[in-house]
């Protein structure tokens, strides 16, 4: 499997790991087509990306903190959640990371 092929894997992994969740709290199909895009992305940037200064198991945390940060942000009324949002960021993130490190 090339690199791009098993960041889409690793990130179609990821991203449903979170929207799995999210369907069945009943979250909306916009809301968990968004998170799912979210770690998608967040994994093909990791796999491309080397962020200076940190270790390898910080760069998904990093990367999916910096991408989740607007969506956190952003949330209106009671569906507001930023901070399980961040912290969801930061740990998909390192699984991400772990990903990269063991499988690549």
């Amino acid at each position: 499997m090339d690199h791009f092929t098993l960041s889409l894997a690793v990130g179609a992994a990821a991203g449903a790991l979170v929207a799995i969740p999210m369907i069945a709290q009943k979250a909306s199909f916009r809301h968990c087509i968004a998170a799912f895009c979210t770690y998608l992305f967040a994994a093909v940037i990791t796999f491309y990306s080397d962020l200076p200064y940190l270790p390898w198991w910080a760069d998904g945390m990093g990367i999916a903190l910096m991408i989740a940060i607007p969506a956190a942000t952003v949330g209106s009324g009671k569906e507001s959640r930023p901070v399980p949002t961040l912290l969801n960021a930061v740990l998909v993130g390192f699984l991400i990371s772990v990903a990269e490190r063991y499988l690549a």
